[in-house]
């Protein structure tokens, strides 16, 4: 527990540090871009693109196959080590483009709609995943007969908090007051499911009639399952379309899929995961049948411009089957593949990163955020498990035809350099390493929350991935720990002037 709260504080303070890069002493180069400065005026045409040929691109920006440098603090506290590939799409020029919000009306429902589940009946979600008596009845007997045999503690809740020092650890369960609380589940369930068609739209369902943004929610009886259907608009997310397989109709098992634990190896992050033989036996497909299935998706839904960028095996975890009853313990029940879709345009894509945007600059902010556009598909052996599909743009008008950017070199100095001022800052650790392992040329929507929050542009950025290796010393003892994810970007370059942005914030 103590080292998880320090790791917390750690993260915390490479936030802290982050900021306080800016208060640096300001290099050559505006490599830190004032707010509000999305003006078009910052990209500039570049000379007309040479005879089409292969790789021109990187030729023209004299991008090495590998991306090798080296850089130590002067008190050898931060090293940054980079063995990185570099990857640049294949085409002759980059435009620039100004990006809208797809409209989330009812001709987009009516699409997903047919798109996941044909003509299948569409329940109300709200009424279908009720607990029914006899599913109440059968936990409080559970309750009840832990209650008869004084086992006040059954799923270690109350000395789990006392290992851990707190203060009162029997106000980390209640027996009594779980108890109570199923009794008025109980009280208030149906018989039976109650399945009442709907037509999924927003406003359909008049619970949700007061809210100030659209939802909706139903239940779908399809190939030998039940999938709960979501859609939902919010200020920093206009478009949150989820989709999710439920496990036996049980809408009260909390479950979700995690990103890849075997991103270093065999040996997965968590010790008590499956081994990635047995994860990939559990999957029952390759990743190349994961794209298969979630490309059928994507042509039905008509998203031909899009494309799989990653397909990691991942591992669905699962809390508790008990709603109602907190727990750390995680089981590991189901593994498959995440299959990961950006857009291309022209040839050229936006990068996947896994940053959901829609970040402030302070909690006093009273700017309009807006998250990225993101398509995720989770499937196995037996199916579709879980889609989600975010705020999805609208491609507008061109505002260059052919941007000028930056030679690499000039870009590794830049990443170098602020990587120093960034990394140097943690006052937490005893040191940190920082291991590049992939440089990546693609798309980014940025915008100007401030001026608009609902349009933005889509520009070159290079992204630099890898991970973090933290050492530090808490209470006497010395730890290890490794910050970072593959499609976690280390840091965001714009390709064409050479500024830092902030994947969090969106600019």
């Amino acid at each position: 527990m103590k080292q998880t709260q320090f790791l917390s504080l750690l993260l915390c303070g490479a936030l802290i540090s982050g900021l306080a890069a800016g208060c640096q002493k300001t290099p050559e180069k505006p490599i830190v871009r004032e707010k509000g400065a999305l003006s078009t005026e910052n990209y500039k045409e570049a000379d007309p693109a040479p005879e089409s040929k292969s790789n021109a691109l990187s030729q023209r920006l004299q991008v090495p196959e590998k991306y090798e440098a080296s850089r130590t603090g002067n008190d050898g506290s931060y090293q940054l080590n980079c063995n990185a590939d570099v990857y640049v799409p294949d085409v002759d020029k980059i435009a620039i483009y100004k990006v809208g919000q797809k409209p989330f009306d009812q001709e987009w429902i009516n699409t997903v709609t047919n798109a996941f589940f044909g003509d299948a009946p569409i329940y109300d979600g709200d009424a279908y995943f009720q607990t029914t008596k006899a599913e109440a009845q059968e936990r409080l007997n559970q309750l009840k007969a832990w209650q008869a045999e004084g086992n006040l503690d059954p799923f270690g809740l109350i000395a789990s908090a006392r290992e851990n020092g707190m203060e009162n650890p029997e106000e980390a369960f209640s027996l009594a007051q779980s108890i109570a609380s199923w009794e008025e589940v109980y009280n208030s369930a149906p018989e039976t499911i109650e399945k009442t068609v709907i037509t999924p739209a927003f406003g359909a369902q008049q619970q949700y009639a007061d809210r100030g943004d659209g939802y909706f929610s139903g239940a779908v009886e399809l190939d030998d399952a039940v999938y709960s259907y979501r859609l939902r608009e919010t200020l920093s997310a206009p478009m949150d379309i989820r989709i999710c397989r439920i496990e036996n109709g049980d809408s009260s098992m909390i479950a979700n899929w995690t990103p890849s634990m075997y991103d270093s190896g065999d040996a997965p992050a968590n010790p008590s995961a499956p081994s990635r033989e047995k994860a990939e036996e559990m999957a029952g497909i390759t990743p190349e049948q994961a794209v298969e299935i979630a490309d059928g998706y994507m042509e039905t839904l008509g998203l031909g411009n899009f494309s799989a960028k990653t397909a990691d095996l991942s591992l669905k975890t699962q809390q508790s089957e008990d709603s109602l009853i907190p727990t750390t313990e995680i089981s590991f029940p189901d593994a498959g593949y995440m299959v990961s879709y950006t857009r291309d345009v022209d040839g050229f894509p936006v990068t996947d990163e896994m940053d959901m945007g829609g970040g402030l600059e302070s909690m006093e902010s009273t700017v309009e955020p807006w998250c990225y556009e993101r398509i995720e598909f989770y499937v196995n052996k037996d199916g579709l498990q879980r889609a989600d599909i975010f705020n999805l743009y609208e491609l507008e008008e061109e505002q260059v035809s052919n941007v000028e950017i930056l030679s690499f070199p000039e870009i590794a100095d830049i990443f170098e350099e602020m990587a120093s001022i960034h990394f140097s800052d943690y006052t937490a650790p005893d040191s940190i390493k920082v291991n590049v392992s992939k440089a990546t040329l693609g798309y980014m929507r940025i915008y100007d929350p401030g001026a608009d929050s609902r349009h933005g542009l889509l520009v070159p950025v290079w992204d630099f991935f890898g991970v973090q290796d933290v050492h530090y010393v808490y209470d006497g003892e010395a730890n290890d720990h490794t910050i970072g994810y593959p499609r976690m970007s280390i840091l965001t370059i714009n390709a064409a002037d050479g500024t830092v942005i902030d994947r969090g914030l969106g600019y």
